[in-house]
């Protein structure tokens, strides 16, 4: 292997590593669970090769339709070979995005010469292929499959390789059974291959291409047919994703149309009925369908990462924030000009061939025909731009290439493009920081108790952004941290009306503010909207919002999911409360039905691999007796499981679970006024229709004071 190969191999995966390991995130939202549990329910299966040829059950989305088949066994290959958990598989996927990397950089020598690896450097560090490995998601694979088949062909044209050529058609023919869009461009890459070709066998190796992946298609396309009785090539969700963007109706009706697909007979009566209504939907409302795709456009290119920070305010951590703003809105930004370079001015070469065709059926699918959703949809797409973008940078730094109109247009086309994505954040930016700039006066103020200066000095800086609730939400932050939660809530109230729905700051801080003000009720309301948001969002990102927002807790007892946020962190749902949380989410199992196993009654939490809960004691002892009462009961396979307890950093203090949830006692130092930081490791476990990684129960931990 090549230097640079192995240089864009490890910068990549320490990357990915490195990500994984520090940010240790565990699966968030419901479509990444989709595709984690229906791999968990292949590996489970007693007859797995049975279930996954007579079945359709384990590929089933939204109850009426199939995905691309490739990524859920994959996983549960994983599964058999390294066991059932999240760990080995984020490991292979580290690896497979490393693979990727440098295939992209196989692609950029293509376009742009021996330098053009850099492509595949940059695609090492690129934000959310850096992230993907932590995800379940079918790109994954998609991305290593498309990528080294685009760069096994692209080196197939000029070396006139019908190896290399079959190799390529072949990969990108199993790709399309990770993700179906690459079975379109089948043909297309055909095509190109014969065109390009400077072989006097050509037409044999476009042939050979076609047919190479073919073969990895039609299997099952005919198990499709034969086995299971329907006339479908990969999936069925196509149908779907092209009603769902151009359907075009209000709410009422679109539900009505879900509800008549749904009542069809067969499979096909439900796709062929889906593309009525897409259809009409196009013909009765043309002017909608253009402004979906001219939204569409400028949403494929949005900047994820200044929308998140100054337009959404997104409540993540701001080291997410700036992230993806240096390394997927600066990339792109960067990258942009160059690409456009590339595609105006480069020789009409095989690989600007192939480059520019990828790239227009993406966008025409992406921008015209379906919805997109970055940055995630953009993986199909970004390994081809930063090739194409060393191209570019290529033919900036020839001095004679440079010259030529096409490139300076592309140059100056593309610098308007990335302008006219990054100006609109100007202002928003500049408000941001001309409103925290002001806010420090008023900070003074808090800190000296001088609150009806502070409250007309947050309120001058909060109409330096008048649309921004962060100006607000930062005065209610200082003013809780020093003591005052009535003025707190106010200011939260006060920047809630400004908020969106990514913006939790408020969410997580009112429950507990309202509580300590004697408001019962309306605390009792607050926490309820906070498993809501569990539930139906994500248990770990409220959490952690909760965990940053609020300081440490004051209290003698945290009743795990019981009004707990701010208290836990790296815990899973809140479980035994309000049973109608669970009652619409299909992605997990219930334990309802009579005589079926049940856990234990009470409201708690399962534990990550790590879990911690703080709390600072009422009292000023200097040693309290912590209780924990935890356990291993079902669901969980784990009978006996040792957990390690840890408080402020000690030693660790080893206790011997068993299925029944029980006491656990130990005498711990408490330094009087300062928070207790309790730290749980246990072993994990996973079962279909669970969280991932789940440790151990917890429902309860108490502090009593020793004198």
């Amino acid at each position: 292997m090549k230097a640079w190969a192995v240089a864009v191999f490890v910068a990549a995966l320490l990357a990915r590593l490195a990500f994984w390991l520090l940010a240790d995130q565990p699966l968030l939202y419901a479509h990444q669970y989709h595709y984690f549990t229906n791999g968990l329910r292949i590996f489970e299966h007693p007859h797995p090769l049975s279930y996954l040829l007579y079945s359709d059950e384990w590929r089933t989305w939204a109850e009426h339709w199939t995905i691309a088949p490739l990524y859920y066994p994959f996983e549960a290959l994983v599964f058999f070979l390294f066991g059932p958990h999240l760990g080995p598989l984020r490991l292979v996927q580290c690896v497979l995005g490393a693979v990727t990397a440098v295939a992209v950089g196989a692609m950029g020598r293509e376009a742009a010469g021996p330098r053009g690896w850099l492509a595949g450097l940059a695609y090492a560090f690129y934000a959310y292929s850096v992230e993907l490995p932590t995800w379940t998601v079918t790109e994954n694979l998609h991305n290593a499959l498309l990528a080294v088949a685009s760069a096994l062909l692209l080196q197939s044209a000029p070396r006139q390789s019908l190896r290399l050529t079959v190799a390529g058609g072949a990969l990108l023919g199993l790709s399309a059974l990770a993700r179906s869009v690459s079975s379109a461009f089948l043909p297309v890459a055909a095509l190109w291959r014969w065109w390009y070709g400077t072989e006097r066998g050509r037409m044999k190796a476009a042939a050979a291409l076609l047919v190479s992946g073919l073969v990895l298609i039609l299997p099952w396309s005919a198990r499709n047919v034969l086995v299971i009785g329907d006339f479908v090539p990969i999936e069925t969700t196509a149908y779907e994703n092209i009603w769902y963007a151009n359907h075009f109706t209000d709410p009422q009706r679109f539900h009505r149309q879900m509800q008549i697909i749904g009542e069809q007979p067969t499979p096909a009566a439900k796709r062929t009925t889906a593309m009525y209504f897409a259809l009409r939907g196009i013909r009765r409302s043309p002017g909608a369908f253009l402004d979906k795709v001219r939204s569409n456009f400028w949403h494929f290119f949005r900047p994820e990462g200044l929308h998140n920070l100054l337009t959404i305010e997104r409540t993540q951590e701001p080291w997410r924030h700036a992230f993806y703003v240096l390394l997927e809105d600066g990339m792109i930004a960067v990258c942009l000009p160059l690409f456009l370079v590339y595609v105006a001015g480069a020789r009409r070469t095989a690989a600007w061939a192939f480059i520019a065709l990828w790239t227009a059926y993406y966008l025409f699918f992406e921008v015209v025909v379906f919805l997109n959703e970055v940055p995630r949809h953009r993986a199909g797409f970004i390994p081809f731009f930063l090739a194409g973008a060393a191209g570019g940078a290529a033919l900036l730094v020839d001095r004679q290439a440079r010259r030529r109109w096409p490139v300076l247009v592309g140059l100056v086309l593309g610098g308007a493009f990335s302008l006219s994505l990054l100006l609109p954040y100007a202002g928003p930016a500049w408000r941001a920081f001309s409103a925290q700039r002001a806010l420090r006066p008023a900070r003074e103020a808090v800190a000296r108790g001088d609150l009806g200066v502070a409250d007309r000095l947050a309120a001058a800086a909060a109409l330096r952004a008048p649309r921004s609730p962060r100006p607000w939400f930062d005065h209610a932050r200082e003013l809780y941290r020093a003591g005052h939660p009535a003025e707190a809530l106010a200011a939260y109230d006060r920047g809630m009306g400004l908020a969106t729905l990514f913006n939790w700051r408020a969410d997580v801080a009112r429950p507990r503010l309202l509580r300590e003000l004697g408001r019962e009720a309306d605390a009792a309301t607050a926490y309820h909207k906070l498993d809501e948001m569990s539930w139906g969002g994500d248990p770990w990102l409220v959490e952690e919002a909760a965990w940053r927002e609020l300081p440490p807790p004051a209290g003698h007892e945290v009743r795990l999911g019981d009004g707990d946020y701010g208290f836990v962190r790296d815990f899973h749902h809140p479980r035994g409360g309000d049973p109608s949380l669970l009652r619409n989410r299909l992605e997990w199992n219930h334990y309802d039905e009579p005589g079926s196993p049940q856990p234990p009654p009470g409201a708690h939490r399962w534990t990550r691999g790590r879990a911690s809960v703080r709390i600072v004691p009422y009292d000023r002892e200097r040693a309290h007796e912590l209780t924990l009462f935890m356990g291993s009961p079902f669901p969980s396979p784990l009978s006996a499981p040792t957990v390690e307890v840890r408080v402020n950093g000690g030693s660790p203090l080893r206790f011997p679970l068993s299925p029944e949830v029980r006491a656990y006692t130990s005498r711990i130092d408490t330094p009087p006024g300062e928070p207790v930081l309790i730290e749980i490791s246990s072993p994990t476990w996973c079962r279909a229709g669970e969280p991932a990684d789940q440790g151990v129960r917890l429902d309860r931990v108490v502090l009593a004071p020793v004198p």
